[in-house]
């Protein structure tokens, strides 16, 4: 009789153990699974703009309190160490021109419903580019200014107020677009500038023309009998190792500004792809281009969870295989 009872006391016992251990373990299992999620609210002068396609990207990450691009940006000749309020909306435009000359995929997109709201789900950490495409209600045209935000933790659900801005045009109608490129090297006192630089001009992000820029231009040129109804940007190619750059840009007027930058730092070495990009600014909530998220984390050990549940089933699996060969054997005797 005794015998019975413990094994009855020792199968309880395992029982709590395994109960201890599964408890202990699904928070975890569960915060590695709560992603962020962000809401864009798309506003102007107190209308909410519908049906405004969005889409994002993720550029970067955070690495010891500073960003740096990753993935697909991380060859771009970006100067990611002091960003600044001043010149994000340079950056986000900048960034927005590697995606349309080298044809990035985005990671989601989406569309504003009736209150001007877009919401965007299953985000990780990390530094995010939100780009919009213009939506016409004529005689009015919205469009977006293209968002930086960060993701700081998982779990969290935030929103985030793009710059939304209108300018009234009509169906057909055509006018005039320039680019300019601006050099910010004391005068070419380091002897790095080039001679020329090549600038593509995208429709709708698709190439639309190529164009030279020198002195002899005094460094722009202007395209005269563009579309209204068409998306255009520029795109610098080729940019010299030594300089970063930021591109800024209005309705009918784009300007490409390259500063001098012989520490500049490429996390995946030595540039070779296509740019258009930046000098850029510390990600804080705005109304502007940049906006900020929190929540709750995740473990920081890089830690894998998922193996645990099989392991305590196994484990719970191998006690009653025990305890049934136990109960055999005594059964025999």
């Amino acid at each position: 009789m005794s015998e019975k009872k413990n094994r009855i006391c020792s199968v309880l016992l395992s029982m709590l153990c395994v109960v201890m251990l599964l408890a202990s373990v699904m928070p975890c299992i569960h915060s590695a699974e709560v992603k962020a999620s962000i809401t864009l609210v798309c506003e102007q002068e107190n209308v909410r703009v519908s049906d405004m396609s969005w889409k994002i990207y993720k550029v970067g990450e955070r690495r010891s309190g500073k960003f740096t691009l990753t993935d697909e940006f991380a060859n771009y000749p970006v100067d990611m160490s002091g960003l600044s309020t001043e010149n994000i909306r340079g950056t986000a435009q900048a960034l927005e021109s590697f995606i349309i000359g080298d044809r990035i995929k985005a990671l989601a997109e989406n569309v504003t419903d009736n209150d001007g709201n877009v919401v965007f789900e299953g985000l990780d950490k990390g530094l995010y580019l939100a780009v919009a495409k213009k939506v016409q209600k004529e005689p009015i045209t919205y469009m977006a200014t293209p968002l930086l935000f960060e993701i700081k933790k998982d779990g969290s659900a935030e929103e985030a107020f793009p710059k939304i801005y209108s300018v009234i045009t009509f169906h057909g109608q055509v006018s005039s677009y320039t680019v300019k490129k601006v050099w910010a090297d004391n005068d070419d006192s380091f002897k790095a500038r080039p001679v020329n630089v090549t600038v593509d001009l995208f429709k709708d992000g698709e190439l639309y023309d190529t164009v030279v820029l020198d002195e002899a231009s005094n460094w722009q040129h202007r395209w005269n009998t563009l579309d209204l109804d068409a998306e255009w940007r520029v795109v610098e190619r080729s940019i010299p190792v030594k300089y970063a750059v930021l591109v800024d840009y209005n309705s009918k007027q784009f300007l490409i500004k390259n500063s001098y930058a012989p520490d500049i730092f490429i996390d995946g070495g030595e540039y070779t792809k296509t740019t258009a990009a930046v000098t850029t600014s510390t990600i804080s909530t705005s109304t502007s281009a940049a906006a900020t998220t929190t929540g709750s984390g995740l473990p920081q050990t890089g830690q894998l969870w998922w193996p645990v549940l099989p392991l305590a089933l196994g484990g719970i699996t191998l006690i009653c295989i025990g305890l049934l060969t136990r109960k055999k054997n005594g059964d025999e005797k």
